[in-house]
């Protein structure tokens, strides 16, 4: 018998009916959440209700209760697998951060969500938690890093991207594709994730900021953005990874006096790459200082600087390493 433990966070898949006719986001606890599931006997279910929020309120100091949880149970042995229950809409933030800082070789972690309330025609609550503890207590999925469960199929948490406001279909790793899919129970795994060396777990995190370019972007607010403060900033760049021209001597600047700036591609897959030498591209970027991250969305890319930064990296080569894909399983 496997013991997989749930722990709960709330949205859409903890949802009950609102009297306006609107629901109320993350209103059950997980032990509601268990109630429908027929799980075989070889399933043993412990669950914990550490949440009760829409995704949009989960914030820094949520994850690290998240994490600490997880690590925890797998440090007591108590666990061979981990299921965490979490509103759609930041899913892919809070996998990300676990997958920053778990170690999964001894107990798989599966982040699973729902684009439907329990209550809805065709609710996909049930059926994605029961993949998700299925996958949960397969051995196969131990040592890939944190996964999402979505939909019956699997995604690495450093890639996967929720793609739709309303289909089933919500989530997906747009030019890779799933690393397997949980059919009938079993799980067949297709890939392998590449993941990056996992970083030390500090808290509280400082301040990272996005500022997304686009054309036409005025540099008065990304100058804004720098004078408030923030610890790091990540350039959510456009193409290969390139700001507006007009952005150039404020980031010189901001890098000179010691901000820790990334640069990542807004596009859905693909590199940043030093294809072109104009005024705003990756090659002036980083030659100003800037690191250039790749496969990474911004949002993604924010969330392992600060926790970089929480644990005192802060040298260019550090980061950089920081940012590195490793092929090998861990």
């Amino acid at each position: 018998m496997k013991t997989i433990h749930l722990l709960s966070t709330g949205g859409t898949i903890a949802s009950a009916p609102g009297q306006d006719g609107r629901d109320i986001s993350g209103a059950l606890p997980g032990e509601a959440l268990v109630q429908a599931l027929a799980l075989g006997s070889e399933i043993r279910l412990e669950v914990h209700s550490v949440l009760q929020k829409p995704s949009n309120a989960i914030d820094a100091g949520d994850w690290a209760l998240i994490a600490r949880e997880c690590a925890a149970l797998m440090a007591s042995g108590k666990a061979d697998g981990i299921v965490v229950t979490h509103g759609t809409d930041t899913l892919e933030d809070t996998a990300y951060y676990l997958e920053c800082v778990l170690d999964t070789s001894r107990a798989p972690v599966v982040v699973t969500g729902a684009q439907r309330v329990p209550h809805a025609l065709g609710s996909d609550a049930y059926i994605n938690l029961r993949r998700a503890i299925e996958a949960a207590a397969d051995d196969a999925c131990r040592g890939l890093g944190v996964l999402v469960a979505f939909n019956e199929s699997l995604y690495g948490a450093s890639f996967v991207r929720k793609v739709s406001s309303f289909r089933l279909d919500g989530f997906d790793a747009p030019g890779l594709g799933c690393l397997g899919f949980i059919d009938n129970g079993r799980v067949a795994l297709l890939q392998y994730p590449a993941r990056q060396p996992r970083l030390g777990h500090e808290a509280p995190l400082p301040r990272v900021d996005i500022v997304p370019a686009y054309g036409g972007a005025a540099a008065a607010m990304l100058a804004a953005v720098v004078a408030s403060g923030p610890a790091g900033l990540v350039l959510d760049g456009v193409g290969r990874g390139h700001v507006p021209p007009e952005w150039m001597p404020v980031l010189r600047e901001a890098i000179a006096g010691g901000l820790a700036v990334l640069v990542c591609s807004s596009t859905l897959h693909g590199a940043t790459h030093q294809s072109y030498q104009f005024a705003g591209s990756l090659h002036e970027l980083e030659q100003a200082g800037a690191l250039a991250v790749a496969h990474l969305s911004a949002r993604k890319a924010r969330i392992r600087l600060a926790v970089a930064l929480a644990g005192g990296m802060r040298a260019p080569e550090a980061l950089r390493q920081a940012f590195t894909w490793q092929r090998e399983r861990c």
